[in-house]
Formats: structure tokens, sequence, C-alpha cells
């Protein structure tokens, strides 16, 4: 009874909206692009995306936005073990931010500076299914939540050559809600747990040739083991089990956040007209197990095997008006969960998706952005003899992000 409480524990990770519990970058511009800009920033939001571009940065530049997540899953009981049901998860919007300031500066050996910082949240999973679904003894809510903080900045050492990185800290926040069945008495559990750590970026933009507008950028992010501590509550348990362990008692764990490598290229075609690609790829094989260790001196270990994810990303940008862009993007996440450690929850697979937006300057250096994204996710059938609670997954997701950037040269002026 005592290793009940690390067994809720077990039910972590949620699902993302990419890859393992990776949340795509929300600021509206790279959004509406499908997450292929890397190679083409020119805002504040490279402080993240590719430190490296705030070189080009003219001045003082803000960013800050909000997004709206609609992400649910339909489990359809395809191995009929509840009378063949469809089950959906409860819709409950997230509302992940983005907050980013950086500065540029030309240098008087005739380089170029610019330092950034901000916060956002890179990773995630929000899964709220019915309290009295057939999968609530596996999990009944996952709310998680990565925040990234970034201190970064960029240098151009030559105008076709720039090189960037710094600091990044991760800080992971976990609220787990699980139904417990004591022997025909029906119960619950929660599990709440914290914690963080420090990592690093580096990244390089380069134009090969001055005569062809093709910028190739990239960027690297190193893992971050964060060491996750926080307690364990049972909801009105049996008392004749109290003195068995099914009591309140504090739990840790072990959450890595993958190493991340991207490659990607801008080319402008016309003056009017950017084309963007990029691959992401995911370290997530570093992901092998969840290992809980509660405060009563016992362990748990379980089996997660991801493998190493990866996205493929194709974008554009195009100026219709003097004050109007119109972007769109599409991907193809391929997904490093394996169908035979899929449960609910972790409803992912493969996923399509496909993204539009708008960029409208309001009066010069002010703008605001718009976008919207909606992926397309394979279905997938829980498969494996070991498989604890078996069924098929459909699942969808939206996102809309809204964000007003401004920018001045007003102190470079006044120099």
């Amino acid at each position: 009874m005592r290793k009940l409480i690390l067994a809720i524990a077990a039910a972590l990770p949620s699902a993302a909206v990419a890859g393992g519990y990776i949340v795509p970058n929300t600021n509206p511009r790279d959004l509406s692009m499908a997450g292929s800009a890397m190679a083409a920033q020119d805002s504040a939001g490279a402080a993240y995306a590719n430190p490296a571009a705030l070189s080009k940065l003219e001045g003082l530049n803000v960013t800050g936005g909000v997004s709206l997540i609609d992400f649910r899953s339909t489990w359809t009981d395809s191995a009929r073990i509840a009378d063949g049901q469809a089950v959906t998860m409860i819709p409950k919007g997230a509302f992940p931010f983005v907050l980013f300031a950086g500065y540029g500066l030309k240098l008087a050996n005739g380089m170029k500076l610019g330092v950034g910082g901000g916060v956002n949240i890179p990773g995630g999973g929000y899964s709220f299914w019915p309290g009295n679904w057939p999968g609530r003894y596996q999990i009944v809510t996952v709310d998680r939540k990565v925040y990234g903080m970034y201190l970064t900045s960029g240098l151009q050492i030559m105008p076709q050559v720039r090189v960037g990185g710094g600091l990044v800290y991760y800080r992971t926040t976990e609220h787990l809600i699980q139904g417990i069945n004591f022997l025909g008495y029906d119960s619950s559990a929660e599990l709440g747990t914290s914690g963080g750590a420090v990592s690093f970026d580096l990244s390089t933009e380069v134009q090969p040739l001055k005569t062809i507008p093709l910028t190739i950028g990239v960027d690297y992010k190193h893992q971050a083991v964060q060491h996750l501590s926080g307690h364990g509550h049972f909801d009105n348990p049996p008392p004749a089990l109290q003195g068995y362990g099914v009591v309140d008692q504090p739990a840790t764990h072990v959450l890595t956040y993958p190493n991340r490598l991207e490659v990607g290229a801008s080319y402008q075609v016309i003056p009017q007209l950017l084309v963007t690609a990029q691959w992401t790829w995911e370290r997530f094989h570093v992901y092998k197990s969840d290992v809980f260790n509660g405060g009563l001196g016992f362990s748990l270990a379980v089996n997660r095997d991801y493998k190493n994810g990866y996205t493929l990303r194709l974008g554009g940008e195009f100026q219709a008006l003097p004050q109007l862009k119109v972007r769109g993007g599409i991907l193809r996440d391929i997904s490093p969960v394996r169908p035979e450690t899929l449960d609910p929850t972790l409803p992912e697979a493969n996923v399509w998706a496909g993204a539009l937006g708008v960029g409208y300057e309001v009066m010069p250096g002010l703008q605001v952005d718009a976008a919207y994204f909606h992926a397309f996710y394979d279905t997938i059938t829980a498969a494996g003899a070991d498989q604890a609670f078996p069924g098929t997954y459909d699942t969808r997701a939206n996102i809309w992000s809204l964000a007003v950037s401004w920018k001045t040269d007003l102190l470079q002026r006044r120099k």
C-alpha cells in the first residue's frame, strides 16, 4: 500500500501539442509559419529561437503575447473492455504566454551586438478526462507546465556571420489526479511537484553569398535534468488502510527536458516574399523511464522507452500591403512515443499541422501579430501484451495566438 502514492505518479507525463512534451513556439509570427522561421528572426523573440539574430536588432525591441491551446483526445474502446464506448477529454484551455525584450547596437569596431531575455512555456501537457471514465484508474487530470527563462546575446562578427548563445533556466510544475479502487472503495489521489535546472543555448547564422539572399541558421539547446519534489495526497482513503502507508507523503522524481537541435534556412525569393524551412531534432531517447521516490523509503520505476523525435517544417511570409504581412506554414512531426508504452496520460502520435497568420503595423514601430495553428494527429492504437489500458486514440489540437511588438531606435539617436 505504501507504493500507491508512487504508482499514481507513474501516470506522468501528459500529452502536448508536439513531440513528447514539447510545445510549439507560440510567438505568433513563428507559430503562423509552423515554427520554420528560426533563420529569419526579426524581433526580441530571437532570444529564444536563435540568439545569434539578436545582433540584427537596432535599438530596443519588446514582444509580448498570449495564446489559447485547445487540446483534446477521444479514446475508443477498440479492445472491447468497456462495452465499446468512446470518451472525449473535457474541453479546457491552456494559456501559455511569451514575453521578450532585446536591444541591439553597433560597436566601435564595426561589429553589431544584441542582448535579450524573456520567458515562455516551451513544454508541458494538459489532459482532463471525465472523473467517471473507464480509464480513471490510469489518469483523470495531468497539468504540466515547463517554463523557460532566457538570458542570451548575439554578435555579428562580420556582415555575413553571426554567433550567439546564453543561459536557459527551465522550471517545471506538475499536478496529477488519478482514481484509485481500494477493493471496491472508490477514492482518488493527487500529486504535485516542481523543480528546475540551468541549461545553455548556442547558435549561429550565416549568409553564404552576399549576392544571394539565403540565410542559414543553427540553434542548439542543451538538456536540463530537473529534480522535482512535492507531495502526494489521498482523498478520503478507507480508514482501515491509513496504517499501511495510504497517507499524505513527500515524493520526488527526475525529469529531463531534452536536447534540441534546429537547422533552418530562409530565402528572400522577391522583396515581398520570404520562404523558410527547418528541421528540428529532439533527443528524447534520454527519457527511458520515470523513477519516483517516496518519503517512506520506497521507489518505483516506470518504463517509457522513448525514441528520438524530429520535425520537418516549411513556411512563408508575404508582404501583401505596406502595413500588412500574411503568413503560412506546414509541418510533419514524428513523435518519440512508442505504441507499446502508449496510455491515456500520453495520447500522442505523429502529427500533420498547418498554420496561418497576419502581421499588421498599426503605426511606425508598433505591430500586432495573430496566428492560428491546427494539428492533425495520426490515429494510434495502444499495442503490446503488457499494455495496462488498451484502446485507440484520435487527437486534435488548436492554438490561437496574439502578440504586440514595439521597437524604437530612440535610445541610439540620443547618443
